[in-house]
């Protein structure tokens, strides 16, 4: 790979508290949380008003494959991007968290299966988009998986799990085309 010129520059994010400011990584990136506690605050949100609940999990797939003399000083302005991306495919009553380091979850306010597959095919398609880093363009792979209040789990952790095991089973079976929501091909019987 030729050498490329780029500029990694840290992202300015506007903090309202302390609390934000003490959740937020230097280069503008949320810290990783437990995601099981925050859906449980969620739920009872749910529960009062007897709606649905939705939580998808996203790992983004492929940076490492990024050469290493670009991997580090990229890596987190690739990460701080996708968040961007998910953020801005959510409503406002949604949350955004980062539960690892190549991973995330949206959790959403009154939004059964229907719409959390729809928003779920939604972020795949906006985070497998090629990345313009500098004079790089990078593109990553990405597999999600959704779980729904109550049919999936009554609390938080077997929520993040059966959303957990949903992206881990669409990971397992080789996607169509890097990045889809993964779907085995079609075999020619013959």
């Amino acid at each position: 790979m030729p050498d490329h010129a780029f500029q990694v520059s840290t992202p300015t994010v506007a903090l309202r508290t302390s609390a934000e400011a003490a959740s937020v990584t230097s280069g503008g990136l949320p810290r990783c949380e437990a995601l099981g506690p925050i859906v449980d605050r969620q739920l009872a949100a749910c529960r009062r008003n007897a709606t649905s609940l939705s939580v998808i999990v996203i790992r983004l797939d492929g940076i490492e494959s990024i050469e290493p003399q670009y991997r580090h000083a990229i890596e987190n302005e690739l990460l701080y991007a996708a968040w961007n991306r998910l953020r801005g495919h959510l409503r406002a009553t949604d949350l955004s968290v980062r539960v690892g380091a190549t991973e995330f979850a949206a959790i959403l306010s009154d939004a059964a299966q229907a719409a959390a597959s729809i928003v779920e095919a939604r972020l795949i398609e906006s985070l497998t988009q090629p990345y313009g880093i500098g004079a790089l363009e990078i593109t990553i792979s990405a597999h999600a998986g959704a779980a729904v209040y109550p049919q999936a789990g009554t609390t938080g952790e077997a929520l993040a799990g059966a959303a957990r095991q949903a992206r881990d089973l669409a990971t397992s079976r080789p996607p169509v085309v890097s990045g889809e929501i993964a779907c085995a091909p079609i075999q020619d019987p013959r």
